[in-house]
This record gives C-alpha cells, structure tokens and sequence, in this order.
C-alpha cells in the first residue's frame, strides 16, 4: 500500500522535514564548535560540553537523497540538474571567496595560510581529487558526493527513461548497491578506482542509498520491513567504513526521524505559536549556515576568546549566533538570487514550449485554448 505524503496542517509545508533539518545543520555548527575547534586551535579554553558525535551532515545527505528522488520523479532530467547545481554553486563559490579572505587574515595572526592553489582547487572542487588542495573549510566533502550523484541520477534517468523509475526491482537494487559497494571500494580500491572513490566520496554513497530506500518506502514499492534492513545495512556500512559507534548510533536514530517523516504523519504537536515559522526559516537557510559555519566558526572563536575575554557559554552562543546570521545573509544575497537568475531563462522557454504544445493540440482537435494577454491579465479562452 503507498502512504501517501500528508500535507502539513497549514499549507503544503511538512513541519517534520523542517525539523529533520534544524536538527541535523544544528549538530553539525556544534560539533565544530565545541569538538574540532578543540583540535584546529589547541589554545582556546574547553567549551562549556563536547558533542563529539558526526552524524549532522550525513543525516542532511540521506535528506537530500529523499528529495532527490521526489524531484526527479517529476521533472525533466536535465532541467532537474541544471536547477539542483544552480542551487549549490553559487552559494559555494561565494562561501570559498570569503572563507578563503578570512583565512588569510587569520594568517597573519599565525594561522595556516592557504594559497592560490587551494583557492583555485577548491572553486573548482577538485579538493578531493587532488592531495596538493587543501580543503579551505572541510564542510565542502559534501558538495563533490552531490554533484557526482545528481550527475549520475540525471544521467541515468536521461539515458534510461522512466522505466528505471517504474521497475519494481530497479531501485531497490540500486539502493542495496548503494550500501555494498562503497564497502567495497574503502576496503579493496585503489589506483585510479582510489581516486575515483576519494574524489567522488563514493565512500558516502550509502547515505543516498538510505535516502533512496526512504523514498521507496513511501511510496510503498517496499516493505517497512525492506527499509528496515537497507536503513540498518546503510548504517553499518557507515560504521564499517568510519569506526565511531557514537556516530553511528546517532545516525541510526536519525534514520528513525526520517522514516517517521517519510512514512507517519507531520509533526503537528510541534506547531505552537511561532515555533514552525522559526523552524522553517532555519531550515530555509541551513545550507548557507552548513557552508559558513565550520572555518569561519574557528575564526570568531578565536577572535571572542583573544580579543574580548569570552569563554564558555558565551563564546558557543556567538557561534552559533554568527553561523546563523552569516548563514541568512548567504541565502538572501547570493543562493536565492543566483537560482533565479540562472533558471530564469530556462523557466521562461519551458513555459514557452509548453505554451505551444498545447495550442497545437488545440489546433488539431478544436477544443479550447488558453491566450495569454502580453500584459499579463487573465488568460481568456477562445476556440480555434
């Protein structure tokens, strides 16, 4: 039986998804802040608690599988790809030109100093290619896996057609390659199927296949007891992969959050008074506060604790503050408006052709079709 995606109680919007994410970009801006700062700059003072647990960004890739495949499944494949990479890139692009300014001004204070090569390297996200580019901000291991999958997925739909989509076993298949053969490829690659792996972080994949199984799941081409089985294998393959148990666990609960997502009803008992318009906003912009929180993060850490004495709780909250607010300004002045620029066109001729089609099909069986007025006034109908 499908379970059909609920609608949330007001509008179109899923609160749950909403939640999913605040709660994965969340750990994510902690973990840097209270764990790996710890080992970046060694002088500062110990955080108020440690949350030492990566789970964030791989609960955010099994995400954004979901909607991959909910996207996908009713788009062309092309223009899918082209508006997904419109959506990542230029928000990135910005992120390296300002991480990268920063760190040169850090520089002069001691800190590492990056070069035109790493810049270059990473505009061009070959860092995980290339062992001579340093990562200018270590969140961007996720940018190369999601562009290599859309690619693929994009490619695969293209070439194949929708039969790939409406073959009861094709997917589930993928999905079960998805968690075995990244095991493979950490244990027994190398050569150029190394760099293969490393460069597309194959070694991630499971995560998509998790995704995927989410997806199928929801749309009831598997069994809850199927998605249980690729969720746990997904998991362990995780774990095989990257020994940390705590991760691990923490992946697995938020595997649970997004099959309670995928398949229950939205999460209303969290709509009180301004909570889901909060919860949506943030969600809005966890990408550009996943893009700048990590090296950025570092910096105003540093820069609380050596120049204005604040430690603790404080120096967290400023943190945190400060993700969110770089985060925010990302979204509005270059993500949102670089998307519109760049799938303008694009919408402009879709919307074009799909104009004409359906006029000559009117033309070739007299039923009535719908002429738009230049100045855009309501549509009048008319026979031709």
């Amino acid at each position: 039986m499908t379970v059909p995606e609920k609608p949330a109680a007001t509008g179109g919007r899923r609160l749950s998804w909403d939640v999913i994410r605040v709660l994965a970009v969340a750990s994510v801006v902690v973990q840097h802040a209270t764990f790996t700062a710890q080992g970046v700059m060694p002088w500062l003072a110990a955080p108020p608690f440690t949350w030492s647990v990566q789970a964030g960004a791989n609960t955010l890739m099994v995400v954004s599988a979901y909607f991959v495949c909910v996207t996908l499944a009713k788009r062309r494949p092309a223009r899918w790809w082209w508006q997904r990479l419109s959506r990542l890139l230029p928000a990135y692009l910005a992120a390296v030109l300002v991480t990268y300014g920063a760190t040169l001004l850090a520089a002069d204070h001691g800190y590492w100093r990056p070069g035109e090569r790493d810049l270059v390297g990473n505009l061009l996200l070959v860092q995980s290619f290339d062992p001579s580019v340093t990562y200018i901000d270590h969140s961007y291991w996720t940018l190369p896996l999601q562009i290599g999958v859309f690619t693929l997925a994009a490619l695969a739909v293209g070439l194949l057609g929708r039969d790939l989509w409406r073959h009861p076993a094709a997917l589930p298949a993928l999905a079960w390659a998805g968690v075995v053969v990244p095991v493979l490829l950490a244990e027994c690659a190398t050569g150029w199927l190394a760099t293969l792996s490393n460069g597309f972080v194959m070694w991630r994949w499971q995560l998509f296949a998790v995704g995927l199984a989410m997806w199928l799941a929801g749309r009831g081409r598997i069994s809850v007891t199927h998605l249980a089985a690729l969720s746990a294998a997904g998991v362990l393959a995780e774990a095989v992969i990257t020994p940390d148990a705590d991760s691990a666990i923490v992946l697995a609960l938020a595997c649970l959050l997004v099959a309670a997502a995928t398949l229950g009803p939205d999460w209303d008992f969290l709509r009180v008074g301004p909570l889901p318009r909060l919860l949506g906003w943030l969600a809005g912009i966890s990408y550009g506060v996943y893009l700048v929180n990590q090296q950025l993060g570092y910096f105003a850490a540093w820069l609380a604790q050596d120049g204005f004495g604040i430690t603790g709780w404080g120096r967290l909250a400023g943190v945190v503050a400060l993700a969110v607010l770089l985060g925010w300004l990302l979204t509005r002045l270059v993500e949102r408006p670089a998307f519109r620029l760049l799938t303008r066109r694009r919408a402009v001729v879709q919307r074009g052709n799909d104009e004409a089609a359906s006029i000559s099909m009117s033309f070739s069986s007299g039923a009535p079709a719908e002429i738009l007025t230049p100045s855009g006034e309501k549509p009048r109908t008319t026979t031709l």
